[in-house]
């Protein structure tokens, strides 16, 4: 009689069922809601109000801010909130005429922009406080004392001036003032855009201002006949120049000694 012979999974005691279809690989996030999720958390960061401070807040302030969220909307970043207040002003005012031109180059309009006073509630809801000038800054913290460690002068924050000038008023002045307070205000916002405020990124050291005079790459300029050897050549000629110092010193003394000898002769 002929012998069965059976599957090894059953001979060793197994079930013998087979499994059937392939195994299943991990599933992977299809792209459009990779999108939509890292929408949703960058959403999900902590919102923050940034606010610029000016005296009228119909010039200064209301530049800084319009340009500001043009830069934050060009890099899709969604969680800054910026404001503009004034200092010494009511609600309602227009923008200057001349702080509108200064925006036009950049499609940035102010047609919509109405003045808005400084109020205690504006400053305890703003996370960073930045005045044209320290009578902007002294305004603020009068008024809220609290708001000390958020409050700066605005070229001051940014580190675009080593002195930390106050952006001057504007106000009643010519079309080429406009100009050069823009510009200020242009420069600084550039730099606070990068900062770790917007982007949330510590960003990298930045090199100290060097004073006037300095070579502006980081390597300080030395008076001539100090500056340090740094080869065996150099270190050399330093050791040769600093001999012939002592040796035109030396000399120099001698000389003298010997002229005042000679005064002391003839002086007998």
């Amino acid at each position: 009689m002929a012998k069965t012979i059976l599957p090894k999974t059953i001979a060793n005691g197994g079930s013998g069922v087979f499994p059937t279809g392939s195994v299943s690989k991990p599933q992977q996030i299809p792209r459009p809601l990779k999108g939509l999720l890292s929408r949703r958390m960058r959403e999900a960061q902590p919102r923050k109000v940034l606010l610029f401070l000016s005296t009228g807040n119909i010039c200064r302030s209301p530049m800084a801010a319009a340009y500001m969220r043009k830069l934050l909307e060009e890099r899709k970043i969604k969680n800054i909130e910026v404001r503009s207040a004034g200092v010494m002003t009511i609600a309602g005012l227009l923008a200057t005429d001349e702080s509108k031109q200064m925006l036009e180059p950049y499609a940035i309009s102010l047609d919509k922009h109405r003045s808005q006073p400084m109020t205690e509630d504006i400053l305890r809801k703003a996370d960073l406080i930045l005045g044209m000038t320290p009578f902007h800054v002294q305004m603020a913290l009068r008024m809220l004392p609290e708001a000390r460690k958020k409050t700066h002068l605005l070229k001051e924050y940014t580190a675009i001036d080593p002195k930390n000038r106050p952006i001057p008023d504007p106000m009643g002045c010519t079309l080429e003032v406009y100009k050069r307070v823009f510009r200020q205000i242009k420069m600084a916002c550039d730099k606070l855009v990068e900062m770790e405020f917007i982007t949330g990124k510590s960003a990298k050291p930045v090199r100290a201002a060097t004073a006037p005079g300095l070579v502006s790459a980081g390597k300080s300029k030395l008076p001539r006949g100090r500056r340090p050897a740094t080869t065996e050549g150099g270190k050399k000629t330093a050791t040769a120049a600093l001999a012939r110092r002592k040796t035109l010193a030396v000399n120099a003394a001698s000389v003298n000694a010997d002229a005042g000898k000679g005064e002391r002769v003839s002086g007998k």
